[in-house]
């Protein structure tokens, strides 16, 4: 089980590695600091829509519109709410007020009189029960019925679930009575009495609770009308509206008078409505084409204007209503400015004329539509709103739908109701013009562009454009526009994209852009490379770290060499490797002669000249105890960390920099110890090949090597070229006359 954790582990750590994979080391330069993006194509197509769910909701927003307006008008005073409150309300819970009856009258009428008050009679739970119990002594109230449904052994009170709230004295008569002759009571002592089992005791005992019987006491009659041990004083439970209390209201006109300058805006725009489908039926007619018939859905916030209204057309939801309704409100406000911005903007669906009927779909259902447009829906994707273009209606008079309308009858004096009239659907014919783009084809990558000195020259193109098909070379960074991000996406997508423009030059055209950028990819020399926009190299040696990933020929392994030291120079130069402020090589310095070299190490890399060095690039993880190792390959290699840099040449094309991590540095310290540590602890097999590392050339006896195997470790080694053990062993495969097929290798003669 350890051993399996510990694996985990070291799996998880390793995980990040391939994040630190992006850069594209070729033999003229370096494609760093790679960002993926989609860009979109144009799409269009001819197709028949059905508008209805648009017709319909603005017939209900134009149908229920009033009747709110109506009920509304009822809350907007001091006065008004009074009149609609008649009834003194004690404050009880957050979301209940209590009404006091003061009247003594039977129990079981209580829940009657509360309901004629648009109340209920209280109800106790285990939370509520003392808090009534305040309200009895504060009021003075002796006791009051609760709702409360008794059983054999136990009473039961019906809130949101049964909860268990007494044992009554047990025996048929008290339940009997309990649901024939009255409800159980609460006094404002705390104790819970019952209806009386019998007329010849004013007290019983329940186990070592001792229960008085309320009320005035007769013997004479049991009926419940005239025996005064039913009745008693009774309290309400009322929703608490947010207009209800005093202390609320300040709060509740601010909100009121934004509501009611909304309800303006939107019978401004309730005329629009109808000009919409009047607009449309002007189109000519065509023949009945609803093959790939898109059904267009209502946006959101139109859809819920209407089921507001229509909610709050009729009294009884507002006094239902509990402080989350502000937030209904406030939410129909901003319905309401969207409906207004969206459906009223240039090109909106309520600015349609006669003349231009186009509108646009800003809220679209991709999968929907995708489906539709025969695209599939896993590789394709809609950018931003599409823009219909009607060209023609056919009306199909078989199919009908219910329209509501007003219909002002007589209900009690109180409500105004709806009626139904069948109206006919109408479909649309129509051009759609949308934006798309394919995950596959068009995914394109922008690189920075770090050269190298190629026969003294080297590129000024600063940024690489990747298709799927070409690579484009700029000489300025690329000209997006209108970019943007998804959710769903991995990656931004961006609607335009000026190649002529990025290039920069007049004689750097389009074709040689795409052969400069395909060069740049390449790992051996490309004579179209002299296509590229090209200056003179420096006098200084130029030289850079790059994270490169590597595949060697005799390995299934895949080399992540984020250690990459990339050097190259118009002369031959000497050059030491220090670690850790010690000379790694067994010479003091190698010579350089072909570039450029790539150097797999994270050690400084220093140019020697004549008695004094200069710093071509500092050491990575300096502050880390490690072994350091140098011109060599490890299957696993520690990650980089950004050091500083101060070079003589200041090229902006060329710059020699660092790519920094995307990882922090605490993971990157927690993933090399965690790794290593358990490597150790576990000595598990799983981890030794990647601790594993190759000899040097310096470590194999090169005259042991058989002919047949020279070009083999040629090409294992090629990354050493320009050292002095690979030039012996470069000097074998001359002798043996065998020709040369090293592919891939940056230090190969220009042809």
């Amino acid at each position: 089980m350890q051993k399996t954790l510990m694996q985990k582990i070291i799996l998880l750590a390793l995980g990040f590695l391939p994040l630190l994979s992006a850069d594209e080391c070729g033999y003229h330069a370096s494609l760093v600091g790679k960002e993926d993006f989609y860009l979109t194509q144009p799409f269009q197509k001819n197709i028949s829509i059905d508008l209805q769910d648009y017709f319909s909701t603005f017939d209900e927003i134009t149908a229920y519109k009033d009747l709110f307006v109506k009920q509304f008008s009822n809350y907007s005073t001091n006065a008004r709410l009074d009149s609609l409150e008649p009834y003194p309300l004690i404050p009880f819970t957050e979301d209940q007020n209590l009404i006091h009856i003061k009247e003594e009258i039977p129990s079981f009428r209580a829940s009657r009189e509360c309901s004629l008050r648009n109340a209920q009679l209280v109800r106790i739970t285990n939370l509520t029960k003392d808090k009534i119990k305040q309200v009895l002594i504060d009021h003075g109230i002796p006791y009051v019925p609760f709702l409360g449904i008794g059983y054999q052994s136990s009473v039961y009170t019906p809130n949101q679930g049964f909860e268990f709230f007494d044992t009554p004295p047990s025996g048929s008569k008290t339940i009997l009575k309990l649901h024939e002759l009255s409800l159980p009571f609460l006094d404002k002592q705390g104790n819970i009495a019952y209806p009386p089992t019998t007329d010849a005791s004013s007290t019983s005992t329940i186990g070592t609770t001792t229960i008085s019987p309320v009320g005035k006491r007769s013997v004479t009659t049991f009926s419940p009308e005239d025996n005064d041990v039913y009745k008693s004083q009774v309290l309400c439970a009322k929703t608490n509206n947010p207009w209800d209390l005093l202390r609320n209201r300040d709060s509740w006109f601010k909100l009121y008078n934004k509501v009611s300058k909304t309800l303006n805006t939107l019978s401004k725009a309730i005329p629009k409505f109808g000009s919409v489908r009047n607009t449309l039926k002007t189109l000519p007619s065509k023949a009945n084409s609803v093959l790939n018939l898109i059904k267009i859905q209502a946006p959101t916030y139109l859809k819920n204007i209407a089921k507001v209204l229509k909610t709050f057309s009729t009294s009884s939801p507002w006094e239902k209503a509990n402080f989350s309704v502000l937030d209904t409100f406030k939410n129909l406000i901003k319905d309401v400015k969207k409906t207004v911005s969206t459906l009223g903007r240039s090109k909106g669906m309520l600015t349609m004329t006669e003349g231009n009927p186009s509108f646009i779909i800003s809220d679209v259902d991709e999968s929907n539509w995708l489906g539709k447009l025969n695209l599939d829906e896993d590789v394709f994707g809609i950018a931003g709103p599409i823009l219909v273009e009607p060209v023609g209606h056919s009306i199909q008079a078989s199919k009908v739908v219910s329209r509501p309308t007003i219909q002002s009858i007589v209900n009690n004096g109180r409500e105004d109701s709806l009626s139904n009239a069948n109206v006919e659907i109408d479909n649309y014919v129509v051009n759609l013009n949308l934006k798309i783009y394919d995950r596959i084809n068009d995914k394109l990558s922008k690189y920075l562009v770090r050269p190298n000195i190629i026969k003294n020259k080297v590129t000024t193109a600063t940024h690489v454009v990747r298709t799927k098909k070409s690579s484009y070379a700029l000489i300025r960074q690329p000209s997006l526009t209108n970019c943007f991000r998804k959710e769903e996406e991995a990656y931004p997508i961006c609607h335009s994209l000026d190649f002529q423009k990025d290039l920069g030059l007049d004689n750097f055209n389009k074709a040689k852009s795409i052969s400069c950028g395909n060069s740049l990819f390449s790992k051996d020399y490309d004579p179209k490379f002299l296509e590229c926009p090209l200056a003179d190299a420096p006098e200084t040696t130029l030289a850079y770290r790059a994270h490169c990933t590597l595949q060697e020929e005799s390995s299934d392994d895949i080399v992540d060499n984020n250690m990459a030291a990339i050097v190259s120079s118009t002369k031959p130069i000497s050059l030491r490797l220090m670690c850790d402020d010690v000379s790694k090589m067994d010479a003091k310095s190698f010579e350089v002669s072909n570039f450029p070299i790539q150097i797999s190490t994270p050690c400084e890399v220093q140019e020697i000249k004549e008695d004094t060095s200069v710093t071509l690039l500092p050491q990575l993880n300096k502050d880390f105890v490690q072994n350091q190792f140098s011109t060599e390959i490890l299957t696993q290699t520690p990650n980089i960390v950004k050091p500083s840099f101060n070079f003589p040449w200041q090229h902006p094309a060329a710059m020699p920099i660092t790519i920094a991590l995307s990882i922090s540095i605490p993971i990157l310290v927690i993933t090399i110890f965690a790794t290593a540590l358990t490597c150790i602890l576990t000595k598990t097999p799983f981890c030794k090949p990647k601790l594993k590392r190759k000899p040097s050339l310096n470590e194999i006896p090169l005259e042991d090597i058989k002919p047949v195997e020279v070009e083999r470790f040629l090409e294992e080694y090629a990354l050493t070229r320009g050292l002095p053990d690979y030039t012996r062993l470069s000097n074998l495969l001359n002798r043996t006359s065998r020709p040369s097929s090293r592919r891939n290798s940056f230090s190969r003669q220009y042809p």
